[in-house]
């Protein structure tokens, strides 16, 4: 019975020096949420509040070749909000969504808005 405390105990040196890296941090955390951040606005809902508008803005996304993801509109719309984020959008209203190809993508999705900050 002695020997349990003792055992115990060596376990939780030996794993003292343990460390442990991960890639959680608050830059990780901020641009995975940074959608969220950007409100999707229709025209009509913002007839009754203040906001100004900051720059026209595009989302899109590209499949190369065959092995890569087929894009989607909401992918486009997912990036078009990140980059409403980044110039201190609150919101963005969609003007137009498309889906091509091209030379460079076998397929495309792309959208189009303007990134607002509507006043809370």
């Amino acid at each position: 019975m002695r020997f349990y405390p003792f055992a115990a105990l060596a376990l939780l040196t030996g794993c003292s020096n343990f460390s442990f890296d991960s890639n959680l941090d608050k830059e990780n955390f901020d641009e995975y949420f940074k959608p969220s951040q950007v409100q999707v606005y229709e025209k009509e809902q913002l007839e009754d509040k203040q906001y100004i508008h900051l720059t026209t803005i595009e989302g899109s996304v590209c499949q190369e070749s065959e092995r890569d993801p087929v894009p989607t509109l909401a992918d486009a719309r997912t990036q078009a909000r990140i980059a409403a984020a980044e110039v201190g959008a609150n919101g963005i209203i969609f003007k137009s969504c498309i889906e091509t190809s091209d030379d460079y993508c076998m397929a495309a999705s792309i959208c189009y808005g303007q990134a607002i900050k509507v006043a809370e």
